[in-house]
């Protein structure tokens, strides 16, 4: 049988819950009251954390302060290796009609105190989905204050890094339109979204078509399977991009310059296609479901990129060099999503002619109408979305942002 659990928390709730489980199946109470260290209380000595990571991590932990507490000395036991806890007040709550070898009995199976913890937690996550829901209703996201710490001076670094490359690759005469969450953000947020950590652009087919070229030809090529890269086309990369990779995914094209301190910063980019004038948005809906069927049956990127470059082959037919209707390309990952807001082609005006305006101080591509191609793209713009304050390419540490 396990040994006597440790009682963390010697305060009202602890002692409470000593009577609860038995003074003869307590071992100890613990207290992060550096001053309580030593002493005796209710019959148990009390000892620090230090010495219950020392001497007694293997006994049942059972914590027992108020429910607040209870979570952050939750994440204080398993931020120090100490997995194996309870709460005293879930179990009060759910077995309060036990006495106590009855408990000590059930506690001390560690299947139930897994599952235990699994339901703690459970309740824990509706709590706080209940905290967002009230937040969401009651809050406007486009009030939210800007990111701070290194989540802000990696967006900044971000829209350098874009302007810089843009520069860089003016000879090619393409023109990148701020798409995505970049747009969003320019039109919500008059800058970045708070949480994001990316650049989002869209390029016309030929303008798209065009970059890649360019970087198989200058740029070197990260190597997905092992995180290196491969030399480029002609052996030589572009002078001024020695620190630029390019990789070219089934679903969007990305470029990304490596920091000196082996940060990366990515940009983004997504196809727009323009379709044919007979062509219908019901025929491209329909082709998109067995399209993705067959793609979704491919185990490995490498393979979904060479069915990709088929499949855009095969649509010639209906996506064209011009016409009066966009949409996005078969390879772009709003396409592949199947996500629809408006189920219709994109009439030319909505892109056309793009606006030149400062993002974050330097100058970048627009839509002609950016809050309506928005709604091509997200069924809300105004409401907050599932993926609030997540980064996709970062992890930001919670004071950072302080």
């Amino acid at each position: 049988m396990k040994c006597k659990m440790i009682i963390f928390g010697s305060g009202k709730i602890g002692q409470e819950a000593l009577g609860f489980f038995g003074a003869e199946n307590v071992e100890c109470f613990c207290d992060n009251n550096l001053k309580l260290a030593g002493k005796v209380r209710c019959g148990k000595t009390i000892i620090s954390f230090s010495e219950l990571k020392q001497k007694y991590s293997s006994n049942i932990i059972v914590i027992a302060v108020d429910e607040s507490d209870s979570y952050d000395i939750a994440e204080q036991c398993q931020e120090n290796g100490i997995q194996d806890y309870v709460f005293y007040g879930f179990m009060r709550e759910k077995l309060s009609q036990w006495d106590s070898r009855q408990l000590f009995e059930f506690i001390a199976a560690p299947e139930n105190r897994s599952r235990i913890r699994g339901d703690i937690w459970l309740k824990r996550v509706k709590i706080l989905q209940k905290q967002v829901d009230y937040f969401k209703t009651h809050a406007d996201i486009r009030h939210m204050k800007p990111a701070r710490g290194s989540l802000r001076s990696r967006q900044l670094e971000c829209v350098r890094v874009s302007a810089e490359f843009f520069e860089k690759i003016s000879g090619l005469g393409i023109k990148p339109i701020l798409y995505g969450g970049c747009l969003l953000g320019y039109i919500r947020h008059n800058g970045f979204i708070p949480w994001d950590d990316d650049m989002d652009f869209a390029l016309i087919r030929d303008e798209y078509e065009k970059l890649k070229e360019f970087c198989r030809e200058s740029i070197q090529e990260e190597n997905n399977s092992c995180n290196a890269v491969k030399t480029v086309g002609n052996g030589n990369t572009a002078d001024g991009l020695e620190d630029y990779f390019w990789s070219n995914k089934y679903n969007y094209f990305c470029v990304y310059k490596q920091l000196p301190d082996g940060r990366r910063v990515y940009i983004e980019f997504f196809s727009l296609d323009y379709y044919a004038e007979d062509h219908q948005f019901q025929e491209l809906k329909a082709y998109a479901g067995n399209y993705i069927e067959d793609l979704s049956r491919l185990a490995s990127d490498g393979e979904k990129v060479k069915y990709v470059e088929r499949a855009l082959a095969e649509n010639g037919q209906n996506a064209v060099k011009e016409s009066k209707s966009l949409f996005f390309g078969i390879d772009n990952m709003e396409f592949l999503m199947r996500r629809y807001p408006r189920e219709r082609l994109i009439p030319k005006e909505v892109v056309f002619p793009l606006k030149r305006i400062l993002f974050e101080e330097e100058k970048f591509w627009v839509p002609n109408d950016a809050e309506e191609l928005l709604k091509y793209e997200y069924w809300d713009i105004w409401n907050f979305p599932w993926d609030v304050g997540l980064q996709r390419h970062c992890e930001i540490d919670e004071q950072e942002n302080e």
